[in-house]
């Protein structure tokens, strides 16, 4: 990466910065899944195969945004040299975040719904039948 020094160029990272923060978003959906998947059924009366699931899609709705902000907070604004742009990158960074974690939570909701009677609409609680 190359240094950061006029506001032309602090604008691009900042767009660039929420556009991965979406690609983060739905790689992160695509992880929950692929593990979601990976989880048998419990069988049985007393399934809780589908709270193992939950726990999975929290622990990386957690883990993906606090890796996203900590990377542009220490890696990527250290190439902006002026405090006034870093300040724009810090405003942009916590937003990008924000925006990581909204995305990751209404796409895992809506597919969810959509895949109600699967093992990743088990996630919500069991479906009645």
């Amino acid at each position: 990466m190359k240094k950061i020094e006029t506001i032309k160029e602090i604008e691009a990272l900042i767009g660039e910065t929420y556009m991965y923060a979406v690609i983060v978003a739905v790689a992160a959906v695509v992880l929950a899944f692929i593990i979601a998947n990976a989880i048998k059924w419990g069988g049985g009366k007393f399934d809780t195969s589908h709270i193992k699931r939950r726990v999975w899609y929290i622990i990386i709705g957690i883990i993906a945004p606090i890796a996203f902000f900590l990377f542009n907070a220490f890696y990527v604004s250290s190439f902006i040299t002026k405090a006034p742009l870093q300040a724009s990158f810090s405003n942009a960074n916590i937003l990008a975040t924000l925006a990581l974690l909204g995305v990751y939570a209404a796409l895992g909701i809506i597919t969810m719904l959509i895949l109600r009677r699967s093992k990743w609409g088990s996630i919500l609680g069991k479906s009645k039948k």
